[in-house]
């Protein structure tokens, strides 16, 4: 078992945000995706850790490395592409 950790932005209204994400892999078992163990947004990049869950420092500064330098941006999926309806099942 380990820990994958991914970081990325997102400008929201001319505010970026951090998005952090903390996944537990079991290498071991080839069939068992990653399982999200904290996610966290937020204005303030270190508060977006704190919120995932992420407190190592080491860990924190390359995640922000990761961000400054290849600044990756937010998939934006259109929900009329992915054959999202917005009706509801009878009965929930």
């Amino acid at each position: 078992m380990e820990n994958v950790y991914t970081s990325y932005t997102r400008r929201i209204e001319s505010v970026t945000y951090y998005f952090v994400k903390k996944f537990v892999v079991f290498a071991d078992l080839k069939d068992v995706p990653p399982i999200l163990e904290g996610y966290g947004m937020h204005a303030n990049f270190d508060q977006a850790c704190t919120i995932a869950g992420i407190n190592d420092m080491e860990i924190k500064n390359q995640l922000l490395t990761e961000i400054e330098t290849g600044l990756k941006q937010a998939k934006v999926i259109d929900l009329n592409d992915t054959g999202y309806s917005n009706q509801k099942v009878a009965g929930l």
